[in-house]
């Protein structure tokens, strides 16, 4: 066999591979309130210009920022010659190596479709990423990305691409897309939004039915407009009757949704350090819509350090916001941590780091005043 008719079969081979590996992925039927900002991400990245070009999406977990990402990547994936969708990149921490160099085999893999070889160092991966993909013009999307060292063992710099390649980053922390030609913040959908993507789960249909108007309204109003949160409540309420319908809404005003707080509560436990974590949860409970300066005032006098390292820390990752002055929080990440502080002693309120709820702090209050007067009868007694 001459080389020319080998490098021929070689072609055919990788042809042959790509069609039996088809590029799209699942995405979600109802797509509310996302169609001018994934026509934008388009718009940006489908350009024809040589220069590699990288998107960051960003926002609060839940938002949709992988339903966004999954949307272009399917609309942009056969403009080009190879491509990869990296999924859930957060799984694994920068510090379990063998979780980044499995992404690293996925990236190559996916890309060359053959000869790739096995390796086990993410040093060897980023010289082999380098040396294999800088001449292909390639899409790649690196989903919930949350550390700087899982970005440069994937894409340390534009060079590892060739030229018109395409990068889409996902992520909570928007500290790390620095680099980025452009970013994207997702923000909550408006109510009339919110009641449609609810209705498609929760009746099937696009509106809610007559008699569950006000029930879903009232739904609705719980999840703020996150995404996550509106589906969650539409399969969970989908089925039920009316009394079934507010037995769970009157439930929820007590206790937040385990499905919902479980996926926010991954960012509350991926914050670096007690001091960022408490700076979090003295917000939820005692600082909602009061002004930046003020809670940095009472951040510092309790913590003995600068807190505003602590604060724009926590509005990169999407866990406050800080409109004009005012330092705000969505009421699920809200609820996600206070249910951590009444984790720590359920059914003692004393027990707990913060009491903000009135009735419970004078339930504590009223037992420390009987255990002060059962001491001094106790003195006086011996």
């Amino acid at each position: 066999m001459s080389r020319h008719e080998a490098k021929f079969i070689k072609k055919i081979i990788k042809d042959v591979l790509n069609k039996l590996d088809p590029k799209y992925l699942y995405v979600p039927e109802h797509l509310v309130g996302m169609d001018k900002l994934a026509h934008d991400i388009f718009d940006f990245l489908s350009t024809a210009t040589d220069d590699v070009r990288i998107a960051g999406i960003h926002g609060m977990p839940g938002i949709g920022k992988t339903t966004i990402a999954k949307v272009v990547f399917k609309q942009l994936c056969d403009r080009f010659e190879d491509s990869c969708f990296l999924s859930n990149i957060n799984i694994e921490t920068p510090k379990k190596l063998t979780g980044l160099v499995g992404f690293q085999t996925q990236l190559l893999r996916e890309i060359l479709k053959q000869g790739v070889p096995n390796f086990e160092c993410v040093d060897r991966g980023k010289v082999l990423i380098k040396e294999r993909l800088r001449g292909k013009r390639v899409l790649v999307v690196a989903d919930d990305v949350a550390h700087l060292d899982q970005l440069k063992a994937l894409m340390g710099e534009r060079s590892w691409f060739g030229l018109g390649s395409r990068v889409i980053i996902t992520t909570r922390d928007s500290n790390l897309l620095r680099e980025a030609d452009r970013t994207y913040q997702i923000e909550e959908l408006k109510p009339d939004e919110s009641l449609q993507l609810f209705s498609c789960h929760a009746f099937k249909d696009s509106k809610p039915a007559k008699d569950y108007i006000k029930l879903s309204k009232d739904a609705v109003d719980y999840c703020g407009g996150l995404p996550l949160a509106l589906e969650v409540m539409g399969a969970c309420l989908s089925g039920k009757n009316r009394d079934g319908w507010k037995c769970v809404i009157e439930k929820l005003r007590r206790i937040p949704n385990h499905d919902i707080q479980g996926r926010l509560r991954i960012s509350f436990d991926a914050l670096d350090g007690e001091e960022l974590q408490n700076a979090f949860l003295d917000i939820a409970c005692f600082f909602i819509d009061r002004k930046k300066e003020y809670v940095a005032k009472v951040l510092g006098a309790r913590c003995g350090y600068n807190p505003e390292v602590d604060l724009q820390t926590l509005h990169e990752r999407s866990l406050i916001k800080v409109l004009g002055e005012t330092v705000s929080m969505h009421d699920l990440l809200r609820d996600m941590g206070r249910e951590v502080v009444r984790e720590s002693s359920r059914k003692e309120p004393g027990k707990r780091t913060r009491i903000w709820n009135q009735e419970d702090a004078w339930n504590v209050l009223e037992q420390q005043k009987v255990r002060a007067q059962c001491i001094h009868v106790a003195m006086r007694i011996f």
